[in-house]
């Protein structure tokens, strides 16, 4: 079997994706077992949705993909963690490798954690967003923070990110 590009980077996605969300969750191969039976490897080579509605149409059948899929390796979870599995490695494999200025990292959404939310309340208490944990959300209680994060009107909503940091701080 040839080991391609495509393979190298879908691999590390996988491990970034795992990573970001592991955190006293379950192990990477698991997320991994969830990960390849969605399309998100074809997101690598294949076309990429290209508006909001079908961005957000795709991602709602890949997080509940990966719900099931973690529910048959008795891991049971959230649309939050499953969304941020998702975030994550579209961040690393599309976003991040088309540096930014592909359609995809136009529309889709960043990685949604504690740091971000914390600190996106602090600058914009406007938008509600006071005590979510993004562990805990459901598919509708997701999409309606996403809502609330299009109202800030960026460019690329990868840069959302600018109110996350690598460490959370005070």
């Amino acid at each position: 079997m040839n080991y391609t590009f495509t393979d190298h980077l879908h691999n590390y996605a996988v491990w970034t994706a795992a990573r970001a969300s592991q955190r006293g969750f379950t192990t990477t191969d698991k997320i991994k077992f969830a990960i390849e039976a969605t399309g998100l490897k074809g997101l690598i080579k294949e076309k990429c949705p290209t508006s909001i509605k079908d961005f957000d149409n795709f991602l709602r059948k890949t997080g509940r993909t990966i719900i099931r899929e973690l529910n048959k390796k008795g891991i049971d979870t959230t649309y939050g963690r499953a969304a941020k599995i998702i975030a994550v490695y579209i961040k690393t494999a599309i976003v991040i490798r088309d540096s930014g200025k592909s359609i995809l990292a136009k529309i889709a959404h960043p990685p949604i954690d504690n740091i971000l939310l914390s600190n996106l309340n602090k600058t914009n208490k406007s938008l509600g967003i006071s005590g979510l944990k993004w562990t805990l959300l459901t598919e509708k209680e997701y999409f309606e923070l996403i809502a609330k994060l299009r109202t800030l009107n960026l460019k690329y909503f990868w840069e959302l990110e600018k109110h996350w940091t690598p460490v959370q701080k005070g």
